[in-house]
């Protein structure tokens, strides 16, 4: 081979990479874009569903003191949670006074 065929030939493989090279950076480009895009409809989820357990919650709670007796129980224990965090607050503001 001659050296003005070695040097063809590297100018070539040169060229061809760097289009692989620019075609890799667009493709990165479009993936961050979509990652960026997934990445907010996934927190958007997220609340919707943060919001969601709430309200289930809340209904569940009312359901309970509506007076259904299965939901006695259920209805005793979210109280009682309730009171315990109630208490943890209260402990929190007298420990700083």
């Amino acid at each position: 081979m001659k050296s003005k065929d070695i040097i063809a030939s590297l100018t070539a493989d040169v060229e061809r990479l760097m289009k692989l090279h620019d075609s890799a950076m667009e493709e990165v480009v479009a993936l961050r874009e979509k990652s960026g895009e997934q990445s907010a409809k996934i927190r958007t989820l997220q609340e919707q569903l943060r919001e969601a357990k709430a309200e289930a919650e809340k209904a569940s709670l009312r359901a309970a003191i509506a007076g259904s007796v299965s939901n006695k129980a259920a209805a005793r224990s979210h109280v009682n949670r309730l009171l315990r965090e109630v208490d943890k607050c209260i402990e929190m503001v007298s420990n700083r006074i």
